[in-house]
C-alpha cells in the first residue's frame, strides 16, 4: 500500500503543473452559492453501535478564490477547462465514544479529526477524474488518506434533474486504520484481543442527485456504499464488511 501512496504522490507532482499553468478564472467578488440544511444517515461499522443520524447545515459558497463546500473549506489555486486544483481543510466525522457500546468500553474516545490537503479534478472527455489527498493535522491519528474516483454527470428532464454516479478507491494509511480500528495491548481483553492493522484499500460507489424545484430552490440526495479492506474488517471492533451513507437535503441559491 505504501507503493500506492508513492505512486499517487508522483502523479500529483507530475500533473499539478498542467493545472497551475492555467490562469485562475476569477468570478465576481461577492459571496454566491447555495445555503440550506441536510440530514446524513450512516450505518456504523462497529459492533453494537447504533446508526448515526446527523442534522447539519448545507453550504456551497464561493467568493473569489475561497469556497465552502459542505464541511470542506478551500482555496482554488488553479482552474481551467481541463479541471481545477484546490487546497482544502475538512473535519473527519468518523470514530466512536467509549460508551457507544460494550465492545468499546475502555477504548477511550476516538472522535473526529481535522484533515488538510489537496483536491484535484481532471476532465477528460465525458468523465471527471477526482483525486483527494488528506493528512491529519489535529495530531490524533497522524493518518493519511488518498481518494481516487471517476464520475460522469447526466442532465435530465429539461435540466431539472442532475445525476452523478461515481466509483472509486479509498486508501487509508496504517496510522489511520489503527486509530479507528486498532486495539493496543493495554486495551485488550478476552472478547477484544489486541489488533494492529496495516494500510488498506476500501472501494466506494455513490450516486448524487439534484432536483431543481425552481430557479432558486433545490432538493438533493446522495447515497454512498463503501466496502472495507481486510485490515478494517479484521478488527475485533468491527462486524460489518461495508457501510452505507445516505444524505437528504434542501438548498436555496443566492
Amino acid at each position: 500500500m505504501r507503493a500506492f501512496y508513492l505512486f499517487i504522490s508522483g502523479f500529483i507532482l507530475g500533473f499539478s503543473p498542467m493545472l497551475l499553468a492555467t490562469p485562475y478564472q476569477r468570478v465576481n467578488d461577492g459571496w454566491h452559492g447555495i445555503i440550506g440544511t441536510k440530514v446524513i444517515f450512516h450505518n456504523e461499522p462497529y459492533k453494537d453501535v447504533d446508526n448515526k443520524i446527523l442534522p447539519l447545515p448545507y453550504l456551497v459558497m464561493r467568493r473569489g478564490n475561497f469556497f465552502i463546500d459542505g464541511l470542506k473549506i478551500g482555496y482554488r489555486v488553479a482552474e481551467g477547462i481541463n479541471g481545477n486544483f484546490d487546497l482544502i481543510i475538512t473535519p473527519r466525522l468518523e470514530g466512536f465514544d467509549a460508551n457507544d457500546s460494550a465492545i468499546l468500553n475502555g477504548m477511550g474516545d476516538h472522535g473526529f479529526t481535522i484533515d488538510t490537503g489537496i483536491a484535484m479534478v481532471w476532465k477528460q472527455g465525458i468523465f471527471d477524474f477526482n483525486l483527494t489527498v488528506l493528512n491529519d493535522i489535529s495530531h490524533k491519528s497522524e493518518g493519511r488518506e488518498v481518494i481516487a474516483s471517476i464520475s460522469h454527470t447526466y442532465i435530465l428532464t429539461d435540466k431539472k434533474l442532475i445525476l452523478t454516479p461515481n466509483i472509486g478507491l479509498r486508501w487509508q494509511s496504517e496510522n489511520l486504520v489503527n486509530y479507528y480500528y486498532g486495539v493496543n495491548s493495554a486495551q485488550a481483553r478476552p472478547d477484544r484481543p489486541a489488533y494492529s492493522g496495516e494500510s488498506t484499500m476500501n472501494y466506494t460507489a455513490s450516486l448524487d442527485l439534484i432536483y431543481s424545484l425552481n430557479k432558486r430552490s433545490n432538493l438533493f440526495m446522495a447515497v454512498e456504499h463503501e466496502s472495507f479492506g481486510d485490515d478494517v474488517y479484521d478488527s475485533p471492533l468491527v462486524d460489518k464488511e461495508q457501510a452505507i451513507s445516505f444524505l437528504l437535503g434542501y438548498g436555496w441559491q443566492f
